[in-house]
């Protein structure tokens, strides 16, 4: 267990505990980096049950499609996949817009959408 301490050690005892809480916050601090360079990615029904409104498929589709939300393409399987900080950085910014902002948003993608539909069409997936 602990060793009694006098009160000459005690300085000393106190400066191994300040130096033992720095060597921790050193490892956290390195652990939290690691972490978040770390990419994450959700497939859409992941996404689906993360997302705290609980979009359908369909819904997460269409946003896809629009240009609404950020995704990549895995190249392996050409399945759609969602980097988890990206979508979280994504639900922060949108829950900050207003309606006029998001209904803006959304008719500028219709616009970009039927433009591309009239010089050669859209990629669905």
């Amino acid at each position: 267990m602990l060793d009694t301490i006098t009160f000459d050690q005690l300085p000393k005892a106190v400066g191994d505990i300040l130096d033992g809480i720095a060597e921790i916050k050193d490892i956290c601090k390195e652990l939290r980096e690691k972490g978040s360079s770390k990419d994450v990615y959700m497939t859409v029904e992941e996404l689906c049950a993360y997302h705290p409104d609980h979009p359908s498929h369909q819904t997460v589709r269409r946003w896809k499609r629009l240009g609404y939300i950020p995704f990549y393409k895995d190249d392996e399987t050409r399945r759609v996949k969602f980097k988890k900080s990206e979508i979280d950085a994504w639900i922060a910014s949108s829950r900050h817009m207003s309606r006029e902002e998001r209904n803006a948003l959304r008719d500028a993608k219709i616009l970009a959408q039927r433009r591309q539909m009239e010089i050669g069409g859209l990629d669905d997936e």
